[in-house]
């Protein structure tokens, strides 16, 4: 068996769109294309890090992240964290982190940001995978809580979201709610379910667009 390559901590400070933020990453380097992985709502690049007990990708270049607002990355306006804001993130850390080629597996929010990041640049993207990824309006379960279940106070708002998905019928609901807090800050979840909700009402994230190409 191959020794497992483990993966590094990185901070990247960016700029992105006026707005400062501080990217918190996993990485490693290797040989081939690399995968770069961008977490859901509610889920951190840690969701990510068994990737290194995959044998057959021990020698990958691997790139996982938190989103800004998310995890350990930090963002000076979290009200400017929209999907939009997450692509123009993506971008500038791939930039950084001299990675031109890639595979892209995206979950939930993130599938919804590797969607849009694939359209934006499709001959940068090797393959995409798309995991519970938010295209249609009848994926906003949770993100269109913000619309029936609004409330001023952003705290306010991600306690009783919390609540709520922790006494659902889903299984894992309340693991999930469990970690909230420590995952999600709060003055990012407004721009964040408000921009779900937009691309998926509108059916701007299935609309065919001029230059998406058939991924294999």
């Amino acid at each position: 068996m191959s020794p497992v390559r483990r993966l590094e901590r990185f901070t990247l400070p960016l700029t992105v769109s006026g707005t400062r933020v501080e990217v918190s990453g996993l990485h490693r380097g290797g040989t081939g294309t690399p995968l770069v992985f961008l977490h859901g709502f509610g889920s951190t690049k840690e969701d990510y890090a068994d990737v290194v007990q995959q044998e057959r990708l021990a020698d990958r270049p691997v790139l996982a992240y938190d989103a800004p607002g998310c995890g350990a990355s930090t963002c000076a306006d979290l009200g400017a964290v929209s999907i939009p804001f997450l692509v123009s993130v993506a971008e500038q850390v791939l930039r950084a982190r001299e990675i031109d080629r890639f595979h892209v597996v995206g979950h939930s929010m993130g599938g919804l940001t590797a969607l849009l990041l694939s359209d934006g640049a499709p001959g940068k993207v090797a393959s995409f995978t798309d995991i519970e990824g938010n295209v249609a309006l009848e994926d906003c379960l949770l993100s269109r809580q913000i619309v029936t279940h609004t409330h001023d106070d952003p705290e306010e708002f991600l306690a009783r979201f919390a609540e709520r998905v922790g006494g659902s019928r889903f299984y894992g609901g309340a693991l999930y709610a469990s970690s909230l807090p420590h995952k999600v800050q709060a003055g990012a979840v407004r721009a964040i379910f408000e921009s779900v909700v937009d691309l998926s009402d509108q059916g701007r994230a299935l609309r065919p667009h001029r230059r998406r190409p058939a991924l294999r």
